[in-house]
């Protein structure tokens, strides 16, 4: 599948998670996360990661900035834990021993994938919603994200080690999420309508030179994340 195929695709996807959220939360139909204000979530998972770029988190703060500057209540992700997933290989859970004992098979499986995956580029416009956070939109340049990802996969079930894979959803974005709902909306109309506004701002691209794979509670929080593994991904000269 071509590029524009792609990411018309994912534009289609994107469009789909606005609409059948915009409206519950134009009339402050929200789900809200209560785990964030329960205090710190003991929840683990095991995820490969991509950090953005200091330019990009700079774009993502602007966002925040007048997200939270019309809600001030909710949740806004520090530039510490921006992120976006490549794939949860498996989902946090409030007792992820019996994967932890495995964490050499993880480390292998992700080894595997990643041979020969060139560093993947990602541009970034716009939002979308989910009735429990606004996120950045992600466009992959080129076919590298998806590769790596069903590289992932077939080395998890090779290893035996796909119970929790993709069970939640299966990920096919590239997207980033910055603020979340953890109390009622001041103002729904009026952040609905800053919603609309700011819904196809171009923001920025990233570079993945690098992955992490982490240990990680729901949100990525600094505070909890234990580095497993930082990863290089191939230059393009390097895959001659």
């Amino acid at each position: 599948m071509s590029d524009t195929a792609v990411n018309a695709h994912l534009q289609i996807h994107y469009d789909t998670m606005w609409d059948r959220a915009f409206g519950a939360i134009a009339c402050g139909d929200l789900d809200y996360d209560t785990h964030l204000t329960a205090g710190r979530d003991l929840r683990r998972g095991l995820t490969l990661i991509a950090r953005p770029s200091q330019t990009l988190r700079a774009r993502f703060d602007a966002v925040l900035d007048r997200l939270a500057g019309s809600e001030p209540q909710q949740y806004r992700y520090p530039a510490s834990d921006m992120h976006m997933t490549i794939l949860s290989l498996f989902t946090v859970t409030e007792n992820p021993a019996p994967q932890l004992l495995r964490l050499a098979d993880y480390r292998a499986a992700v080894s595997a994938a990643l041979e020969g995956i060139e560093a993947i580029e990602i541009d970034f416009a716009g939002i979308t919603l989910s009735r429990s956070a606004v996120l950045a939109r992600g466009f992959p340049r080129g076919p590298a994200l998806e590769t790596l990802r069903e590289r992932l996969r077939i080395q998890l079930r090779d290893r035996g080690l796909h119970a929790s894979l993709d069970q939640r959803y299966r990920l096919i974005t590239a997207h980033t999420t910055l603020f979340r709902f953890v109390a009622p909306l001041y103002g729904a109309q009026g952040f609905a309508a800053l919603l609309t506004s700011m819904r196809d701002e171009p923001l920025d691209s990233m570079r993945v030179d690098e992955v992490e794979l982490v240990i990680n509670d729901w949100y990525m929080s600094s505070n909890s994340v234990e580095r497993v593994a930082i990863i290089p991904l191939r230059t393009p000269s390097e895959t001659l």
